[in-house]
């Protein structure tokens, strides 16, 4: 019954993040926020308890956001036409009855059973030098290698849920510090042309541009961070600003980000994509994130006395 619960409150918190920009699970230093200035948009309810998968539209109906326009296109094609969760598909998981749905529009559960977020986007670009491996909606798909139609607080809330604990995001000064937080595991699956079910480490799908070698870093649970707009007042999720989930250089509003220097100046950037390992543009992509958790770190368990650590988090390196 513990865990259920804590799924439910996955859900709810899902719901309060979309309802005042904020989790109460987000890093510590964090303050709370303000309350949210009234408004005549009706807010979206909460979702009811999800088992199989049901596809729902990918449009958030409280935010209008304007085309941009497609740049770092190195076909000189424009890039593929949005799609809704009926084109990606069900996702790519054993289990479709372990998972619970995290928000009524955006494609993004629970895998009750392995303790992992699921997410359904599809490749948007593959040979261009990246800053992110997975950007939302509308950021930054020029330099991403996967398009995900979610707000990052969704994503957040799910991790919570599964027992990763958010870190800090890169700070730059005084000193350089790294990204920290709980070590997430990132599979990305996908069916090739012969409709056969492939899997890989993200990491795969992005190399080194001088050697050409896979990226070799983790990513951890940085957890962005929360700001507060200027000219109303109110607070904000950063990453929701910048599309920031899960990313390969260095940002404060990283979602996930790698514990290690790695510059956004586009002339000094360390990855690209690997075209020789991603599908092409279009093709639906589930990507799982799984916490690299202690045993005594399992959600909705209490947790026993200290032990020695068998599994690693995050680490400043």
């Amino acid at each position: 019954m513990k865990r259920a619960n804590s799924y439910t409150r996955a859900r709810l918190l899902a719901v309060g993040f979309m309802m005042c920009g904020l989790a109460s699970g987000c890093s510590p230093s964090i303050p709370s926020p303000a309350p949210p200035a009234q408004t005549t948009t009706p807010h979206t309810p909460e979702p009811a308890a999800v088992g199989a998968f049901q596809p729902t539209p990918c449009v958030d109906p409280q935010v209008t956001l304007p085309a941009e326009t497609p740049v770092n296109n190195p076909d000189g094609q424009p890039p593929p036409q949005p799609t809704t969760p009926e084109d990606l598909g069900p996702p790519l998981v054993e289990d479709l009855e372990s998972l619970e749905r995290l928000h009524p529009t955006y494609p993004v559960w629970v895998d009750k059973k392995n303790r992992s977020v699921v997410m359904q986007g599809e490749v948007c670009q593959r040979e261009v030098p990246l800053e992110l491996f997975a950007c939302t909606r509308n950021s930054k798909e020029h330099e991403s290698v996967v398009v995900i139609d979610t707000k990052a607080y969704v994503v957040h809330a799910g991790l919570l849920a599964v027992g990763a604990e958010p870190g800090a995001p890169v700070r730059f000064s005084p000193e350089f510090a790294p990204a920290r937080g709980t070590e997430i595991d990132v599979t990305v699956a996908y069916k090739d042309e012969q409709g056969e079910i492939r899997r890989a480490r993200a990491q795969d799908w992005i190399c080194h541009i001088d050697t050409e070698k896979p990226m070799e870093y983790p990513w951890v649970f940085a957890g962005s961070q929360m700001l507060t707009d200027e000219q109303t007042g109110r607070q904000y999720y950063q990453a929701d600003g910048e599309g920031d989930l899960i990313c390969v250089s260095n940002f404060p509003s990283a979602v996930l980000d790698i514990p290690a220097r790695s510059s956004t100046d586009s002339s000094a950037l360390l990855f690209k994509a690997n075209p020789e390992k991603v599908p092409a543009r279009g093709t639906p992509v589930t990507i799982i994130l799984t916490p690299r958790l202690q045993p005594q770190e399992t959600p909705g368990q209490d947790k026993p006395p200290q032990q020695p650590s068998h599994a690693s988090e995050g680490q400043n390196s």
